[in-house]
């Protein structure tokens, strides 16, 4: 079922959200790779990649962000990305892969970020928001085979063959621009913002979480806009089921078994049940349209 694959990825930070602190000089590698896929939470190319990274930097420091990204989802991968990647420490190297085109002239990338990051992934949209959120300061494709895993590079598993060793390489010391050339840009998904009009935020699901708690890209900025305070009812619409729900702090400040709207830890208005699916209850989930107002 769909909206229990979508359970375990993140939501996005939107438009509004600021840009992290900018990093001064070139991209200084601390030596963690960290991993997010959509190979499945217990994959043998789980294994094999990071055997592939550790023969390339035996002393890398490899971690997983999750490798339960819905399989082929590009957009669900940047939206997780995005909300995660800012708590790790500059000089993280993220190996992110969600690459249905894997083997076609898609580019292999790496983007350094402002903020000292530096990500490893294919050039089809995943990167969009990061590059939004943490600043774009160059993008280059991955032509120098000699960053690659040695012998023959496999159409259907550049993880292993490519992405995974030059991102152990960055997380060893070699500098980006060892990579391949520069590119001007990355491509881009068109994704939805979130917006305030007429006395009314609108958005979309950006992910539900193993609770069944419903994430939004709405932001808590649209609900100081909006006027909502704690206690006050909100009308709140998510895909064809509309109903009224409190704003407040905690879960436990409703019953169990009632609905509530709550800001959650990334900044957000998540919509939830005390102690129950919400997403299971609406059956709505990623990219369901959200509208939310103060009840009248």
């Amino acid at each position: 079922m769909r909206l229990a694959r979508l359970a375990a990825f993140a939501a996005v930070l939107s438009m509004g959200i600021a840009h992290a602190a900018r990093a001064d000089g070139p991209f200084k590698a601390n030596g963690l790779v960290i991993l997010m896929t959509d190979y499945g939470t217990d994959s043998i190319y789980m294994g094999i990649i990071r055997g592939a990274i550790l023969a390339k930097h035996p002393q890398a420091r490899v971690n997983d962000l999750t490798n339960a990204v819905p399989p082929y989802d590009i957009a669900a991968g940047a939206y997780l990305l995005v909300e995660a990647a800012g708590e790790y420490p500059p000089g993280t190297v993220f190996v992110t892969i969600v690459d249905p085109g894997v083997g076609t002239p898609r580019k292999p990338i790496a983007l350094e970020t402002d903020n000292g990051y530096c990500f490893v992934g294919p050039d089809n949209g995943l990167m969009t928001l990061v590059a939004e959120k943490f600043g774009v300061k160059q993008v280059r494709e991955l032509t120098n085979k000699d960053l690659w895993r040695a012998g023959t590079t496999s159409t259907v598993f550049h993880g292993r063959d490519i992405f995974g060793p030059v991102g152990a390489s960055l997380a060893s010391g070699v500098p980006v621009e060892q990579v391949g050339p520069a590119l001007e840009s990355i491509t881009r998904l068109d994704l939805k913002r979130s917006s305030v009009e007429n006395g009314m935020a609108s958005g979309t699901v950006m992910r539900t979480d193993p609770y069944g708690n419903v994430i939004t890209n709405i932001t808590s900025s649209d609900v100081k806009t909006l006027g909502i305070a704690l206690g006050d009812s909100v009308e709140v619409t998510i895909g064809k089921s509309t109903w009224t729900a409190p704003f407040k702090r905690t879960y436990a400040e409703v019953p169990e078994g009632e609905r509530l709207v709550v800001v959650q830890s990334a900044g957000f208005v998540e919509c939830a049940i005390n102690k129950g699916s919400l997403a299971e209850a609406i059956h709505e989930g990623f990219g369901a349209a959200v509208t939310i107002r103060k009840a009248k």
